[in-house]
Formats: C-alpha cells, sequence, structure tokens
C-alpha cells in the first residue's frame, strides 16, 4: 500500500522527518490505548453483540451523494481562500479564510511566520468541525441499516476518543512544519536577490511566495483527503451489498 497524500506530499517538500515503519496495524493501536482505556474497553466488548439496529430505513445512495456534497464543500472551501470561486462563497455568505498580505512589511516581519501558521490552523478547526458533522451523519445511517453495523458504529464511537486524541497531536505538528517550509523559501528568495525585490512579483506564477502558497493548497487537500479516510471506511459500509460476517 502506498503512502498516504499527505505523507507523500510532506516527503516532497522535505518535511518528512523519517518514513513510518511497516507494523501490524493492531499493535500501533494497542499503543494508543492506555490502561484506563484498555479497561473501558473491555467492558465495551461485553456489550457489543447486544447491540441492535434501529428501525429506521437507510437509502445508502442518499448517503453516498450526501459524502460526495460534503467533500466538494470542503475542497471548494479550501480553494476559495486561495482565490478559486472566493466570490461565490462570500456572496452565499460562506467563510472565506484570506491568505495573509503580501507587502515588504508583513512578509519581513517576524509575525509573517505566525500569520500562516494561523491560516493553516483556521483550516484545520473548520475541516474537523465540517468532518465531525458528516461523521455524525454516517453513524446514525450505520445505526440503521442492520446489527452488524450497528455494532460497527458502536466500535467507531468507543475507538472514537482514542484515535482523535492521537490524530489531533499528529496534525497539529503541521503549522510549524509549514513555518518551517516559509522560511526556507524566504531565505533562499533572499540569497538570490542583492535587494528585498517586489512582493507583487512573489505572489505571481513562478515566484517563492506563488509558489509557497500552491504547496498550502495542496497540503490542506491531503490533510482533508487524510481526515475523510476513516468517513469512507464507513460509507462503503453502508453501501456494500456484502454482509458483514464476524470470526466465530
Amino acid at each position: 500500500m502506498g503512502q498516504a497524500p499527505l505523507v507523500r506530499r510532506l516527503t516532497d517538500l522535505g518535511l518528512a522527518s523519517s518514513v513510518p515503519g511497516k507494523r501490524v496495524f493492531a499493535n500501533q493501536l494497542a499503543d494508543l490505548i492506555d490502561i484506563s482505556e484498555a479497561i473501558t474497553l473491555s467492558d465495551f466488548f461485553t456489550t457489543l453483540d447486544s447491540i441492535c439496529a434501529c428501525a429506521e430505513a437507510v437509502d445508502s445512495h442518499a448517503a453516498d451523494l450526501l459524502f460526495e456534497q460534503h467533500r466538494a464543500a470542503m475542497r471548494a472551501s479550501i480553494d476559495a481562500s486561495f482565490g478559486a470561486g472566493e466570490s461565490e462563497h462570500l456572496s452565499a455568505g460562506k467563510t472565506v479564510f484570506r491568505l495573509p498580505t503580501a507587502n515588504d512589511d508583513t512578509l519581513s516581519a517576524p509575525e509573517a511566520t505566525a500569520s500562516y501558521q494561523r491560516f493553516y490552523s483556521l483550516h484545520q478547526s473548520e475541516l474537523e468541525r465540517r468532518v465531525s458533522q458528516l461523521r455524525k451523519t454516517l453513524l446514525e445511517r450505520l445505526q440503521c441499516k442492520s446489527d452488524e453495523l450497528a455494532q460497527v458504529a458502536a466500535l467507531e464511537v468507543a475507538l472514537s476518543p482514542i484515535l482523535v486524541k492521537y490524530s489531533r497531536r499528529c496534525l497539529a505538528t503541521l503549522p510549524q512544519l509549514i513555518a518551517r517550509r516559509f522560511e526556507h523559501l524566504r531565505l533562499h528568495q533572499h540569497q538570490q536577490d542583492w535587494v528585498a525585490g517586489d512582493p507583487a512579483l512573489w505572489v505571481q506564477e513562478g515566484g517563492w511566495l506563488a509558489r509557497f502558497h500552491d504547496e498550502l493548497q495542496q497540503l490542506l487537500h491531503a490533510e482533508l483527503t487524510l481526515r475523510l479516510q476513516p468517513l469512507q471506511g464507513m460509507l462503503s459500509c453502508l453501501t456494500s451489498e456484502d454482509p458483514i460476517r464476524k470470526n466465530p
């Protein structure tokens, strides 16, 4: 299996410290669980087989369409920050997180790095909020599809606090990595120019700042793909024609 798009992007930018080793997923998961969480999970598994589906009918096609609509909206929200479809977003009353202003003062000041970190963090918070909303909807549909999928949904809810804590810790490092990349490109630009140069040229095609903005946009899309992977697994369960079989 290939690397996740986010890992590939970070590796391409020289921001991945090392290539993760191949480990059995169960062992990786076990490393994240402390004693109190293990006790809670043990109690949960004693009740898992008793969980049954709700009585509502579920339209799997509607769930598929809902997922695609939410994913497209989140992608459009990212792109609007970089100018693509910004006016449509604003006219629809949607929030657009604007890129930091590019001029000599803002790009030379120490705050320049922090402003890009804040920009990325705002997008991360918004992605987490919107993915969480979609996850809740898919869970509700899993709970009504069948007894087996209701149990899958219950397992997802039980493991979620552990996995969310781990993913937040990992993704929280991205703004720092972005700052490092910004400083690298800015230093390279200063070494190339005898003078600071014209910021208006930096944001044009081929400029170092335009390149950095493009990298930011690609990283945000890669992070969105990563955040949606668990939900795609839930969606696959909803739309699959094959029943889930338990090991005896």
